[in-house]
């Protein structure tokens, strides 16, 4: 702050300021003005603070010239926070004061911002019309001074995409800005320039004009407009396609601006942020971000940004498959481009309607669009925007059978799609080239082209870094995983059943093993230990929250007639406001807190790390799915084969679903069990048959051994294998079945084991038992559990009752062999990820595992729903299994249904007899079952666990 305007803030009072420095001229609001000017990009609450001291002075002073002064630095800071409407009104203010006093050269001065003001409101007239007043008077004074108005109506220029005539500007702008050796003055205009080489296809050149932009404004203290470089860089990395990269940055930038007072830039940071989370499928968030940012935009009065807003909003929509709306909204933002002069923006929103067009099947009118946005983005020499609008061209042809046309577009899209690096582009070509050859005839063709394509879409997961996101970006893109995978098993021989694999693998729960092997590598540490403690302790805070206003919701819903409607929807709306923040939370934590290792790479994974990691007598069964065939891989530790379509998949989820419909029927309460106890088991026993034939009875054949390790695909997930019926007995009579999320996965949890420390706990005994146990009126037999189970090891832990809480959990789990928990347990399938164990004094989800550092060789989730997941495009499985393997679990039983209370008491107590008595897990398992089932007979009480990961070989035999 300069010595001037430090005076009048440090004075008690305007008035002290005056009676210590006597009259104040024009000339001293000027120069208080121009320190306004200058802390606006630098922290606009300082700004904002020397601007109200500036119009109290005024007021004492009396005379116009010096309120105008006042309203001109009003009026900058009012600008910088976006609120350019008043921002325009008190600059017609200022200069009509200053032109009534003939201070023309001053009030020139004053519509130089308010030529930007004009523009940030879509008044292009009116700011073209401003900077020719001012052009007239600044013209014969200094040339800094024209030359900041040039940069001006650049930016009008590239609002209107003349993106030549706006470089003009800034070009000549920055020659006399660079004579004058104004260095922050020559960053401002390489800010400008940077926007236009990154709508024109330069980006290499945008963002070395940002960084050393961002430099320049670092060194002169002008933080909020490093800032604002800052997030256009982390926007020219999304384009880049480093999608973490860039989320970090936005994250940074938006927290620093908002510090600084900039409600309009954090508007921006929300629209582009919610432009990465359209790229990443996640459309549910996309439209969040982009209706706040519309809100700010509409409030502050910026209709261009706020029909860009919608825009992204529109495209939101059309990924979660509302059309309609998405068609209104598209066609409304489209309207108020065209109404503003910006034909760039028209276009775009023509190539969107083009892509929506398409998905409704309207062909002709797809086409009609493309063509009308290529021939704008080909004026404007808009090469990304280009090769897009011909891909829908092409798509458009496809669709129509004019392969010739369709191959025509498509090859010219991918020429200049992979010269600039617009990977979703090229991947889509690649897509639609291969399918146009293999309708051909042309397989070799056809295979290269799938080929290139995944390995474009690889190198775009590369840069997808938050476990969320990965498990949803391959949404739209597993079409061409099996495109590929069904090419090369037709070419029959060795190599393509290999490349199948691993294509098969590369699109099954990636995400998963990445978080595995991520917690692998930082075995030695807390999970979080990377990350900034204040969030840390942030997202504590906001589990301790979930848990207070979950609980009270409860407390409310069991009142009866007491229950209060209002109160009890409050909490579930605090509820649903912490669930909202710790996703987000979390999902900047691991954007900011992973380092380069630990960025997904290629899956890689090969037969032989399948048939490498199974034992003598073992075999594996590896679903996948192409198009409505199911196929399967059966491997063992002498090799491999395929099985091509086995079954159709619609057919099996169809018998899936009646499956689950039999099972969830006893729900409807004991007496109508009783009632209709055989009709129950027969029901089941027809949809578990036809199961049974459908996916199971085709490979049966060729299986080896009778010890089996299932990897699901799809709603086979949901399936109880082992419970499978033949028509003379179940699967479990002639097999030990265990399961795993993909080879990846199980490859991971077969590792071997070293000691995972806990800044909680110790390293374990060799043999300890910790039982954490939480009963109720609809679980009364826990108690009898826990008590039976800790009798059978030397060195159990009982955590009963009130000892039941997450803190004695997280304490004393890491020194547990096995761990036992038996409680309510609840599968959220509109929020997987808060899934929950009911614990004494919280619930425990995904999200209260995250510090915990687990030893145990089998961890045990005795409760309803455990195993259930809600499974995601490439097969990510989402639930609270998730937590406990990312923990350090190499194996799991969970339930795949609701449980009995009785009925899993005995079925625990037998497996764990067995495992002391030293059997292995998987057989543990199956022998409870086959006594379970002798016991009560039907799949409901004895099938509904499941021996997730590791199925361990034979335990030791050391317990008394």
């Amino acid at each position: 702050m300069t010595e001037l305007a430090d005076k009048l803030m440090s004075a008690k009072s305007p008035e002290a300021f005056l009676r210590e420095n006597g009259p104040v001229s024009w000339q001293i609001f000027s120069a208080l003005k121009s320190e306004v000017d200058r802390l606006v990009s630098c922290d606009l609450n300082e700004a904002g603070r020397l601007a109200d001291r500036v119009e109290e002075l005024a007021e004492l002073v009396g005379d116009p010239v010096s309120k105008a002064f006042a309203q001109g630095s009003r009026a900058r800071v009012l600008y910088g926070s976006g609120r350019h409407s008043e921002a325009n009104a008190l600059y017609d203010d200022a200069v009509k004061a200053m032109r009534s006093a003939n201070l023309r050269n001053e009030a020139a001065m004053i519509q130089k911002p308010q030529v930007a003001a004009l523009t940030m409101m879509g008044r292009y007239d009116d700011a073209l019309r401003t900077a020719r007043q001012a052009r007239r008077v600044l013209s014969r004074g200094e040339p800094v001074e024209l030359a900041q108005l040039d940069t001006n109506i650049g930016h009008i220029y590239y609002r209107l995409d003349r993106y030549g005539k706006a470089l003009e500007h800034y070009d000549r702008a920055r020659e006399v800005l660079e004579a004058s050796g104004d260095e922050t003055m020559c960053a401002l205009v390489d800010f400008s320039r940077s926007n236009v080489l990154a709508e024109t296809d330069h980006p290499d050149e945008a963002l070395a004009l940002l960084e050393s932009a961002a430099d320049v404004f670092e060194r002169a203290g002008k933080s909020l407009q490093a800032a604002q470089s800052r997030f256009h860089i982390a926007y020219l990395q999304f384009q880049r396609g480093n999608y973490n990269t860039a989320l970090a940055g936005y994250y940074s930038a938006r927290d620093r601006l908002s510090k600084l007072g900039s409600t309009e830039l954090v508007a921006h940071c929300n629209l582009e942020v919610a432009e990465i989370l359209l790229a990443l499928n996640s459309f549910e968030d996309a439209h969040e971000s982009a209706g706040v940012a519309r809100s700010s935009f509409k409030e502050l009065g910026m209709p261009y940004d706020e029909a860009r807003s919608s825009q992204v909003q529109a495209l939101a929509l059309m990924g979660l498959g509302q059309i309609d709306q998405a068609q209104q909204d598209l066609t409304r933002a489209r309207q108020a481009f065209a109404d503003a002069g910006n034909r760039t923006f028209t276009a775009l929103a023509d190539s969107y309607l083009a892509e929506l067009a398409i998905r409704k099947g309207d062909s002709a009118e797809a086409s009609r669009r493309a063509h009308l946005s290529l021939r704008v983005f080909g004026r404007q020499k808009l090469a990304s925007r280009s090769a897009y609008a011909r891909l829908l061209g092409a798509r458009a042809a496809f669709h129509t059978g004019d392969a010739r046309k369709a191959t025509r577009l498509a090859r010219a899209a991918l020429v200049s799609s992979r010269e600039l690096g617009a990977w979703a582009v090229a991947y889509q070509c690649h897509h639609l080239i291969g399918r146009i050859e293999r309708g051909r005839g042309r397989r070799r063709q056809a295979l290269d082209n799938f080929r290139l394509a995944v390995e474009v879409i690889e190198r775009m997961r590369a840069g997808v870094a938050a476990d969320e996101f990965k498990a949803i970006f391959l949404q739209d893109k597993i079409e061409t995983y099996e495109d590929a995978i069904r090419e090369c098993l037709d070419q029959g021989n060795e190599s393509a059943v290999e490349e199948a694999f691993t294509l098969v693998e590369s699109c099954k729960s990636r995400a998963l093993a990445d978080l595995l092997a991520r917690y692998a590598r930082h075995s030695e540490e807390t999970s979080g230990s990377r990350l900034e403690a204040e969030a840390r302790r942030r997202l504590a805070r906001l589990i301790e929250d979930l848990n207070w206003y979950s609980s009270q919701a409860n407390l409310e819903d069991n009142k009866g007639d007491q229950r209060r409607a209002e109160t009890a929807e409050r909490y579930r709306r605090e509820v649903a406001r912490c669930e909202r923040q710790i996703t987000l939370l979390f999902r900047r934590l691991e954007a900011e807190g992973l380092d380069p290792a630990d960025m997904p790479g290629r899956s890689g994974v090969t037969t032989s790390d399948l048939c490498s990691v199974l034992e003598a007598g073992e075999t594996a069964i590896e679903f996948f799915t192409t198009g409505d065939q199911v196929s399967a891989f059966i491997a063992s530790p002498r090799g491999i084969k395929v099985l091509r379509a086995i079954a159709s998949r619609s057919e099996v989820e169809r018998a899936i679903s009646a499956m689950r419909f039999q099972i969830d029927k006893f729900n409807y309460g004991a007496e109508y069990v009783d009632e209709h106890f055989g009709q129950l088991k027969r029901a089941l026993n027809e949809h578990l048959g036809r199961l049974y034939n459908l996916v199971f009875a085709p490979v049966e054949s060729v299986l080896e051994g009778d010890r089996l390790i299932v990897i699901p695909h799809g709603a086979l997930h949901y399936v109880p294998f082992h419970a499978l019926y033949t028509g003379a007995d179940y699967l479990v009579d002639r097999f030990e079945i265990s399961y795993a999320a993909s080879t990846a996965v199980l490859k991971l949890c077969r590792r071997p084991a070293t000691p995972r420390r806990s800044q909680l706990a110790p390293i374990p005994a060799a043999d300890t038992f910790v039982a954490l146990g939480v009963a109720d009126r609809g679980t009364p037999s826990i108690q009898d559990e826990i008590d039976n189970l800790a009798s059978l090891f030397p060195h159990a832990v009982k955590l009963v009752g009130d000892e039941a809480t997450w803190e004695n959990l997280m304490r004393l789990a890491p020194t547990a062999r096995f761990l036992h928990l038996a409680s309510h347990g609840y599968f959220r399938r509109d929020n997987p990820m808060f899934s929950f164990l009911k614990l004494a004094d919280s619930h425990l989800n995904f999200y209260s595992l995250l510090d915990l550092k687990l030893n145990a060789e089998l961890v045990t989730l005795s409760a309803c729903h455990t195993g259930m997941n809600k499974v995601f495009p490439g097969d990510e499985l989402q639930g609270l299994m998730r937590g406990f393997l990312h923990a350090g679990a190499r194996s799991l039983v969970v339930s795949l249904w609701a449980v009995g209370d009785r009925s899993t008491a005995d079925l625990m107590r037998e497996m764990y007899s067995d495992i002391c008595a030293g059997k292995s897990k998987r057989a543990a398992l199956r022998r409870a079952q086959l006594t379970i089932k002798q016991e009560y007979g039907h799949p409901y009480y004895w099938a509904p666990f499941v021996l997730m990961g590791d199925p361990g070989n034979q335990t030791n035999n050391d317990f008394p």
